[in-house]
């Protein structure tokens, strides 16, 4: 097994299943924390080559492969939001970083982390987070779109099928994911390219990974464990290669992740500043272009050289903010507006968010051994370290190649939750010490329990499909509004799933509306109740597929799809 570190690559447009070689336009924007990007391909050709965009609003040089993740609004303009490279020399309080960590609000945010002002500046411009992220994609998706029509004849463009990706970070919860997808959709949709396709950053990032590593002997068997560290998040990824021409993965374990991205070590490092020169200088000196100058020095010169297990003459880095009037205070390693960053600070800005990537690679590792020593593998004790395995320039490409369907696929993978609905059940003795509710209709106490239809770490097959039965009965005059019928998807992240629901153990993942307000009336079972009465039952199925990154819900009645279902997450 190998466990495969690598550094933020812009390997996030995922894989694409493509079942012909029928020549489409493919597009992938990897939305990050810090840095986003677009790339296209035409899968069609003999050799799909990738194109990155590398021309940006703003920008001061051609060829970036990434425009920043930075967006402002301002009212009194004609413009009503400026965003990417127009806002990389700005120091307005204003600006807007950092979005992509708000969509998910209930991701634990680590306490070593500082606060920083966009959710701030979110309430003073009374938006959501998922407003402001729908305006930058929106913005850098037209942008693309724009090059991408510019470079090729429209009788070319025209009728080729096109297909957009998005990455997610697989430690996103389910309605995360969703509110995004309907962001994405929206926008796509404005432009004419559908359908959407999520896929999970990590996974991506492993199909690329390992395609890179083709000439490494590899063989069927290799486990790999694979941390994508980005800005905002960093991922955790375990895969076992099933079939190496053309490579098959299959997800060993589930993912683990947490924020602990590139971005809170600039956080970090932003708090250092305020520690040394007090609050009322770092108010004034957040404002001044010095304090940009001197956070881009650090981000591009200082990070990147920083290494916990050398020991350099050159391990002191002098951080300079011109102009900014400082006051010297040698105790605090300021002089000559000059911040003498040390060893020493550097290690205790870097330490926390080690130490917890660290947890995880062992977590996961640990988890792949456990899985292969019950599988009765036989190098399940084995484990081999790679690193920088990808160039990170050239990544940017290469993921967009890994959605051509001759390249890689994953076969499965491993859920990182319990899934299912809730019901009433005859109370028995089994449920001693649990609420009683009287059934009148059945004439018996009765107990609310589980029915658990995904576990956590089961296999999970891209073609599997789970059916949920439900039922309803209505009245002969039934009305049309009553053939919406909504069921609560229940999830649960305990170790073992719980038999009954309750807080802290279950919690709602999403409630499920069913419309069937078109469907055939002949479909619906006549039945005569106990008084006499005529009534309809209406049997059906809530089908439950699973992608890369989400669940997607259908319906069916007598094994036919019938009606629609729309998810509303909690």
């Amino acid at each position: 097994m190998q466990a495969v570190t690598e550094r933020k690559m812009d390997s996030t447009f995922g894989v694409l299943n493509i079942a012909d070689d029928e020549n489409k336009l493919v597009i992938g924007l990897d939305f990050g924390t810090t840095y986003s990007g677009v790339a296209y391909i035409f899968t069609g050709t003999e050799k799909p080559e990738p194109i990155a965009i590398t021309e940006w609003p703003g920008a001061k040089e051609v060829n970036k492969a990434k425009v920043p993740t930075l967006i402002s609004y301002d009212d009194s303009s004609d413009q009503p939001f400026t965003w990417g490279y127009e806002l990389a020399d700005s120091t307005s309080a204003s600006k807007i970083e950092g979005i992509k960590l708000l969509l998910d609000p209930n991701q634990p945010k680590p306490l070593y982390v500082p606060q920083n002002n966009t959710r701030v500046e979110l309430q003073r411009l009374g938006r959501p987070a998922i407003d402001v992220a729908a305006d930058y994609m929106t913005a850098i998706y037209k942008h693309a779109l724009s090059k991408i029509e510019g470079a090729w004849p429209e009788e070319y463009l025209q009728p080729l099928q096109k297909k957009f990706i998005l990455s997610v970070p697989a430690i996103w919860s389910d309605k995360a994911k969703d509110s995004t997808f309907r962001v994405l959709t929206s926008a796509a949709k404005k432009a004419g390219i559908l359908p959407i396709q999520l896929v999970k950053e990590p996974e991506a990032a492993a199909l690329y990974t390992l395609r890179c590593m083709k000439d490494k002997a590899l063989k069927v068997g290799d486990a790999f464990v694979l941390c994508d560290a980005g800005g905002g998040t960093v991922d955790l990824i375990s895969y076992e290669i099933t079939r190496l021409d053309p490579l098959e993965l299959r997800e060993l374990v589930p993912g683990k992740g947490g924020l602990t991205g590139s971005l809170m070590i600039n956080r970090r490092f932003e708090e250092a500043i305020k520690n040394a020169v007090g609050d009322e200088q770092y108010i004034a000196l957040r404002k001044h272009k010095s304090y940009r100058i001197a956070m881009q020095f650090f981000d591009e010169a200082v990070k990147p050289a920083f290494n916990p297990f050398e020991q350099r003459e050159d391990d002191i880095h002098y951080v300079n903010f011109p102009m900014a009037d400082l006051k010297d205070d040698p105790a605090n390693n300021i002089a000559s507006n000059c911040f003498s960053v040390t060893r020493e600070i550097l290690k205790d800005i870097f330490a926390p968010l080690i130490a917890d990537i660290n947890r995880l690679v062992e977590e996961q590792v640990s988890a792949v051994r456990i899985k292969r020593m019950e599988e009765n593998h036989a190098e399940a004790k084995e484990i081999k370290v790679g690193q920088n395995l990808v160039p990170i320039k050239r990544s940017h490409k290469g993921s967009v190649l890994s959605q051509v369907p001759r390249e890689a696929v994953i076969t499965s993978t491993v859920a990182t939750r319990h899934y299912g609905v809730s019901a009433m059940w005859a109370y028995g003795p089994e449920d001693s010490g649990q609420p009683k509710i009287w059934q009148p209709l059945r004439e018996r106490d009765e107990v609310e329990k589980m029915t658990w239809y995904i576990y956590t770490g089961e296999d999970l097959r891209r073609e599997k499909r789970i059916s949920v039965n439900f039922y309803r009965t209505l009245g002969h005059n039934f009305t049309e509004n009553e053939l919406l019928f909504k069921d609560t998807l229940i999830q649960s992240e305990a170790m073992w799933a719980p038999i009954y629901p309750g807080k802290g153990q279950t919690t709602v993942n999403c409630v499920l509306t069913a419309d069937f307000k078109d469907v055939p009336r002949s479909n619906f079972c006549q039945l005569t109740s106990r008084d006499g009465r005529t009534v309809y039952k209406i049997s059906y199925d809530l089908v439950v597929t699973y992608d890369s990154a989400v669940m997607k819900f259908s319906s069916e009645i007598n094994g036919k799809e019938m009606g629609s279902v729309e998810a509303k997450y909690e």
